[in-house]
């Protein structure tokens, strides 16, 4: 079977030591906008056409600052989610199913080094 199509890169999420002072740098430097956030834990930021996405995280795990926290690829929809994970349940990939997060809902899988890599289907 090969893999459902994958509609472009969905968004970038970095671990930073102080989110207030990265969210400002990443406005002020790149011109990003909020786009939505939970205080204190994530602030998703997005440039003023909407294509392009980072999500900023404060306290990711120990020694992680500044780390890729995970890569999100955008998938079109519901069904396409259901259809990859047969894919990925017929080729032996472990994963959870779909669940609802606040920006839609998505699949979560683990690389051979344990990279986060999100298929995300956004509302």
């Amino acid at each position: 079977m090969d893999a459902p199509p994958i509609d472009g890169l969905s968004h970038l999420q970095l671990n930073v030591s102080d989110l207030d002072t990265s969210v400002a740098w990443y406005k002020s430097a790149l011109g990003l906008i909020e786009l939505r956030g939970e205080p204190g834990r994530y602030v998703a930021l997005q440039s003023t056409t909407g294509r392009f996405r980072l999500v900023l995280s404060a306290g990711g795990r120990a020694g992680t600052s500044g780390a890729l926290d995970h890569i999100a690829v955008a998938i079109s929809d519901v069904g396409a989610l259901t259809t990859w994970c047969a894919h990925l349940t017929d080729i032996g990939v472990s994963h959870q199913g779909i669940k609802s997060n606040i920006a839609g809902q998505s699949v979560d899988l683990f690389d051979p080094d344990g990279n986060n890599v999100e298929l995300i289907s956004e509302r």
